[in-house]
């Protein structure tokens, strides 16, 4: 059975996955520094949008509120490994944001293409690693350890604070 806090957190997967895909096949199809133009331009700050409320948002979702759920039950296992993907996850995300979003107004030099070349390539191959372990294991332990009542307190407060 899944709950609305699991339904909102694999929609937000969807998405995450959807600008990852996005942005390899940005950088497999660009040797050297694309053109910068209009929509260049648009992919890159949506790029760094969606790594902001999508990367950003959720991992603080998670952590504040879903899981000190987890926690009040003594699930502290899956809760220390998530925390600790996050924690190498979100300053690589929020990099790749920023180059994005510097590249969007300016275009890329040689050097700021290979940085975010790199970044890119390193955020994307962890992202859908961390993604695929919540699709398996933290939405399930959702339906099995939060009430439909803590579910729907849940899933309000990341309507309110994710969108």
């Amino acid at each position: 059975m899944q709950t609305q806090t699991g339904a909102l957190l694999h929609q937000a997967h969807m998405t995450t996955i959807e600008a990852l895909q996005s942005l390899e096949e940005f950088l497999g199809a660009n040797r050297k520094p694309p053109q910068h133009d209009d929509l260049v331009a648009r992919k890159l700050k949506q790029l760094a949008r969606i790594l902001r409320s999508e990367v950003e948002s959720h991992f603080t979702f998670e952590e504040n509120h879903l899981f000190t759920v987890f926690i009040e039950q003594g699930e502290t296992g899956i809760v220390t490994m998530l925390t600790h993907e996050h924690r190498s996850i979100l300053p690589l995300a929020l990099q790749v944001a920023d180059l994005a979003t510097a590249a969007a107004a300016a275009g890329f030099t040689d050097a700021g293409w290979n940085e975010f070349k790199e970044a890119g390539a390193e955020l994307i191959e962890r992202e859908i690693f961390h993604i695929q372990k919540e699709e398996m294991g933290l939405l399930s332990a959702i339906s099995a350890l939060v009430d439909p009542e803590t579910d729907a307190v849940l899933a309000d407060t990341y309507r309110r604070e994710v969108g």
